[in-house]
């Protein structure tokens, strides 16, 4: 495959000439056009032999010989160096051209003057170089080769990648009428000097498909196959080649190698391999395509973006190329060895993409084979080493440092909230008043509080250590099986429910399907199964009744889970019953070293036999539900007891339940908003302030300031 190719349609690469030319900005074309430019100018060299065998070139026909069988003693490595020669550069004293005592290494122009040849053409074994130790050896072709390079010169020449490219002269060529750029000219004689004619134009569908994948990585579609064969002007094909060059498609294309050049990836790759928002920069980078950003402004915003002038938020998104390293944040790993590994990543892939070359061999050693020093990569380590980040992060998404990308709607919300805020705290009292102000509201607070509704209350159980009916009904609740423990809970202690333990309540408390009720209670849950907290049901074939439970948990986000909490109401299951549950994943799992979330959950019927009159509230607010069945006709009551723990129907509850209520008839917004916002408070008032935890003087601050 010639790398550069021709206006002619008869290559694959079809109108590379116009990308090279109308988008500096492809580093990969830029790269192919200098390379064509420089190995297929001609280029000086003594006259070829009237033979017509053309002139030995060092970098095509010596250079790989010399390394291939030399380097290993004669090369860059100083440590074994041998015979103070070094084959691999032309200057210093130790080149086969510095002046030696009564001998050259290398006679220009005369090989039988040149020890290098005597040594690799010697009859005697054990005089000829290679020695035999080294299991290498030349071939009489070798041979004669570099023979004939001395003879004709011996002109050394730089490794291409390190000479900068200089425009040739454009070649002429025997058929004049087939070359419609400078490029063709260069394809054209390489053709003709092997006996070859360009192949015939490609037809036009094939035309299409192969500019259409070339420049957006897509087939054309059927309306643009149809528009090209109609056209038939001169530039039909220009025209479709500008139309794909202003695609937005165009930069998605020409962006695919550079993101895998500078490792583009939305998650961390260690580890368990977390998520990270790198597709600002990855959309940064198409845009620049697409806008024809010139490459020094390209390079600039990419390497240094940040230290520019007063950088825009675009510049500093550029600098992104820098930030999409592997991170780490395994327990085991060591931070500073990370940091480390992160700024030598960047040296190592900054290098490879802009400078085309390995520089992370010089990382432990001078390096072999191009002409850099174990000091030159440390230096270019110091440009790096300044980025304060941490060695392990990560592990809330993307690593600090870090900025904020809001939306144009976002910014406007969030100068709002600051706005809102600034003129909050404005208008706050001191931090001494406001202890003071506090301190007054609290002597009072209990009397003004509102408590609980006891209106329709048909049994309370506090669950302070037992599960005793604090209704003044004595509808006491027994266990059946396991034990109970009790903890420290949202009002003062809970039961906590090990998945062993089953606890029936008296079965008085009735359910009716014409008949409203409420059934409230703080819950925490504590499994990743689905869970049974509460029922009361007749059997397990027809279900009868009424269920309340914690559907198996997922995952919600960051190291977390979330289940959704389902209810039922059945006369006969499936057929003849109502099921809702919770739109949204409640979370149930800790985060960042938190407890797990109490939450204090009201179920409301209505006594319709609707799905819309069963809701369910959350922390004191309608919780949004779906509706899985709503065909509920048949009687719902029971004689079984209400069972908390049963493993009748799927795993026993496991977690923690603290003041369940239940009443004969549905609570109104305002007195679930008691329940789940006041009572706490009111719990929290009731004790000393020297025995409040923590959280129970920050909820009670939060109270003080948001409603008092």
């Amino acid at each position: 495959m010639i790398p550069a190719c021709s206006h002619r349609r008869n290559l694959w690469y079809t109108k590379r000439e116009v990308l090279a030319f109308k988008h500096k900005l492809l580093f990969s074309s830029l790269l192919v056009a200098l390379a064509v430019a420089f190995l297929l100018a001609p280029r000086s060299a003594p006259a070829a032999p009237e033979t017509g065998v053309k002139p030995v070139d060092f970098d095509r026909d010596i250079r790989g010989i010399l390394s291939d069988n030399c380097y290993a003693c004669h090369g860059p490595d100083e440590k074994n160096r041998q015979a103070g020669l070094r084959l691999d550069s032309k200057d210093g004293p130790q080149s086969p051209f510095a002046p030696r005592k009564g001998y050259q290494i290398l006679a220009s122009g005369n090989s039988a003057q040149s020890r290098l040849y005597r040594k690799i053409s010697a009859a005697d074994k054990n005089l000829r170089m290679p020695p035999p130790y080294a299991n290498r050896s030349l071939t009489a072709e070798q041979v004669a080769l570099i023979r004939r390079w001395i003879d004709e010169g011996a002109k050394w020449e730089t490794h291409w990648a390190y000479v900068a490219p200089k425009r040739p002269e454009v070649p002429k060529v025997k058929d004049a009428s087939w070359p419609r750029n400078a490029i063709d000219n260069f394809i054209l004689t390489r053709l003709e000097s092997e006996g070859l004619k360009p192949s015939p134009e490609a037809d036009k569908v094939t035309l299409l498909r192969r500019v259409t994948f070339d420049l957006t990585g897509l087939p054309p579609t059927p309306a643009e196959m149809d528009a090209f064969l109609a056209d038939h002007s001169p530039h039909a094909y220009e025209k479709q080649v500008d139309r794909l060059l202003a695609s937005p498609r165009y930069g998605e294309r020409m962006a695919m190698q550079w993101l895998d050049l500078a490792r583009y990836a939305d998650t961390h790759g260690y580890h368990i391999d977390p998520a990270r928002e790198m597709w600002h920069w990855r959309d940064w980078v198409i845009d620049a395509f697409n806008r024809n950003m010139p490459f020094d402004e390209f390079t600039i915003e990419q390497l240094a973006g940040d230290l520019l002038p007063h950088p825009t938020r675009s510049q500093l998104i550029a600098t992104g190329f820098n930030r999409n390293h592997m991170i780490n944040f395994e327990g085991g790993a060591i931070p500073d060895e990370y940091q480390v590994e992160y700024v030598v990543d960047r040296v190592e892939t900054t290098s490879v993409t802009w400078m085309g070359m390995t520089l992370g061999c010089a990382r432990c050693h001078d390096h072999k084979y191009d002409p850099l020093k174990q000091r030159d990569f440390y230096r270019f380590y110091a440009f790096f080493n300044t980025i304060p980040e941490k060695g392990l992060d990560g592990r809330k998404g993307n690593a600090a440092p870090l900025i904020q990308l809001p939306s144009s709607e976002q910014e406007r919300e969030l100068s709002e909230v600051k706005t809102g805020i600034a003129a909050a705290e404005k208008a706050m009292p001191a931090e001494s008043e406001l202890a003071s102000l506090q301190s007054e509201w609290e002597k009072a607070a209990l009397d003004k509080l509102p408590a609980a509704t006891r209106d329709g209350l048909l049994a309370h159980y506090e669950l302070n250590g037992s599960f005793g009916d604090s209704s003044g009904r004595y509808r006491h609740g027994r266990i059946r099986t396991g034990d109970l423990t009790y903890n420290a809970g949202p009002l003062d202690r809970a039961a906590e429910f090990d998945g062993e333990t089953e606890v029936d309540l008296d079965n008085g408390v009735a359910l009716d399907r014409s008949k409203p009720f409420s059934i409230a209670v703080w819950l925490r849950s504590g499994n990743t199964h689905e869970l049974q907290v509460m029922q009361k049901i007749a059997d397990a074939q027809t279900r009868r009744g009424f269920e309340m439970t914690w559907e198996e948990s997922y995952p919600i986000g960051h190291l977390q889970r979330g289940a959704k909490l389902s209810l039922r109401l059945t006369s006969r299951w499936p057929d003849d019953a109502i099921e809702v549950r919770t739109k949204r994943a409640l979370p149930i799992s800790s985060k960042e070293g938190l407890p797990r979330p109490w939450y204090q959950v009201t179920v409301n019927y209505d006594g319709s036999g609707r799905a819309s009159g069963l809701k369910l509230f959350v922390n004191g607010r309608e919780e949004p539900l779906e509706v899985a069945q709503d065909k509920l006709s048949g009687a719902i009551g029971t004689d079984s007891p209400w069972s908390i723990g049963s493993k009748k129907l799927g795993h026993a509850y496991k977690g923690a339940m603290d003041d369940l209520r239940f009443y004969g008839r549905a609570l109104t917004p305002a007195e679930i908003s008691d329940l789940a916002i006041e009572q706490p408070i009111r719990a929290t008032l009731w004790l000393q302030p020297a025995k409040r935890a923590k959280d129970q003087k920050a909820a009670l601050r939060e109270y003080f300031l948001t409603h008092a």
